[in-house]
């Protein structure tokens, strides 16, 4: 078959063409990606508490006779992941929750695992109570204090 033989392709050919491969890649692809929502900011607590959140952070407040808790948000999974068994043991009520009422509170970019505590802030310690410390850490613009 020589090149006077091959049918001419012209610019109607080619266009039809993208269009063909634009809806074989739109049928393989499946529906167009979606944007995600635009993150929600939670609200900060008027009442002098500090909300803790994530399971570790809340474990470990928990844990410290220092920290005075007022009330625990849990998902029923958090509560199993924390291995809180007996809720009347915990020095604050505990609220069984969805996830969504945490995303309310801490806002919708916040990692909380399931686990918000609202507790005490702790009393600060004067200077002079570092005594003889031979070592003494200073953090600047720490913005994930909860692992601290």
């Amino acid at each position: 078959m020589s090149d006077d033989d091959k049918p001419a392709r012209g610019d109607r050919d080619s266009h039809f063409a993208k269009l063909r491969r634009a809806h074989r890649d739109a049928k393989r692809g499946g529906p167009p990606p979606r944007r995600k929502p635009a993150p929600v900011a939670g609200d900060m607590p008027d009442d002098g508490l500090v909300r803790l959140y994530g399971l570790h952070t809340v474990r470990e407040a928990l844990a410290n006779p220092a920290r005075r808790c007022e009330r625990l948000l849990a998902t029923r999974n958090a509560l199993s992941r924390l291995d809180i068994v007996d809720e009347t043991a915990l020095p604050c009520p505990v609220e069984i929750v969805e996830p969504k009422a945490i995303d309310r509170i801490t806002g919708s970019d916040a990692v909380h695992q399931g686990a918000l505590l609202e507790a005490r802030p702790l009393e600060p310690k004067p200077l002079d109570a570092l005594g003889d410390t031979r070592l003494v850490l200073v953090l600047d613009q720490v913005t994930d204090p909860h692992n601290v």
